[in-house]
């Protein structure tokens, strides 16, 4: 091989070297932190549109880009109290995505997002095994039903207020029966 070849060659390996050696930073997830006593970090999550609750992984349906996570809930803090909850996360760690596992539980603080509850590597969601101190902070969540499960699917109206409503409908309709009385009267 030629000196110039050979110069050539070492130049085009140095310079691929490089390149192979230089970090993908685009897609790499890079999260600040969080700043603040446990205490602080609880409050702003509640704070912020979304939910925070524990639940346990049911079902993890990973898109390509995005992955739908269903859980099972297990007590409410913030949020939606239905016996499941979808949030969705990047499908991908490198892009922030929640590592979620199926039948493992955890501590889910969620925000709105566009498509609905989203969660990130970058919030304080972890794994209930290691959520004590996020527990004490947060005190006793709403839990409805005996079994520790909310048992209220249907998104609407609580059993007292369907109480409420019928009797405000009696109600009503004693009113106009009463009216008509005195009015023949």
């Amino acid at each position: 091989m030629s000196r110039p070849l050979a110069a050539l060659a070492s130049l085009v390996l140095a310079v691929l070297g490089v390149v192979v050696l230089i970090p993908d930073c685009a897609s790499a997830c890079s999260c600040g932190g969080f700043e603040g006593s446990q205490r602080e970090v609880v409050e702003r999550a509640l704070s912020h549109p979304g939910a925070v609750f524990s639940g346990e992984v049911v079902e993890v349906d990973k898109g390509s880009q995005t992955s739908t996570v269903t859980l099972r809930v297990n007590e409410v803090w913030k949020g939606p109290q239905t016996e499941t909850i979808q949030v969705s996360t990047r499908s991908l760690d490198a892009a922030c995505g929640y590592p979620f596992k199926e039948g493992q539980e955890y501590l889910v603080y969620a925000d709105e997002g566009k498509q609905g509850l989203q969660v990130n590597a970058c919030g304080p969601t972890k794994p209930l095994s290691e959520a004590q101190a996020d527990l004490e902070v947060l005190g006793n969540g709403e839990t409805l039903g005996g079994s520790g499960v909310l048992s209220d699917t249907s998104g609407g109206f609580p059993p007292f207020g369907v109480m409420g409503m019928l009797v405000g409908a009696v109600a009503a309709v004693s009113l106009v029966v009463l009216l008509r009385v005195v009015r023949t009267s």
